[in-house]
């Protein structure tokens, strides 16, 4: 998350479990910089987003190894969250709206957390150097 704005509370828990892939996925894999993470959360961005809008997309990937290891790693943590149905709540739930509409699907859900996390990483990256938002996400998480 950056300190150039913060994403609605009902999206911190999905981050977090996407902070903690990518925090652990960088510790065995320490040539993974800021811009690499940056350029998965956006390619998950638009994969989610053209999920949402019901199009068929291929997940991700890549030939690097450590590339694909962090995405690996975010699937893994997303499919955990979805088995705990731990995202489920904030679907088609009036309560809870995202610039005023109601969120329809898990897919446009994600596709709103990898924005708020793009962002973020490009905002720390420029701020902060090559690993910047790693390391923010390391002092950030337990």
């Amino acid at each position: 998350m950056s300190a150039s704005g913060m994403p609605p509370d009902f999206l911190l828990p999905c981050l977090h479990s996407i902070e903690q892939a990518v925090l652990a996925t960088s510790k065995v894999y320490p040539q993974l910089r800021d811009k690499e993470v940056e350029t998965i959360y956006e390619q998950f961005k638009n994969f989610y987003d053209q999920l949402a809008r019901d199009k068929e997309m291929y997940e991700p990937s890549s030939n690097i190894t450590y590339r694909q290891a962090l995405i690996d790693a975010i699937l893994q943590a997303l499919d955990v969250r979805e088995e705990l149905e731990a995202d489920e709540h904030y679907i088609n739930n009036p309560n809870i709206r995202y610039g005023g509409l109601i969120i329809p699907y898990l897919e446009a859900l994600y596709a709103l957390c990898f924005g708020y996390l793009s962002r973020s990483a490009r905002f720390w990256r420029k701020l902060n150097g090559p690993k910047g938002y790693l390391k923010f996400i390391a002092e950030q998480l337990p």
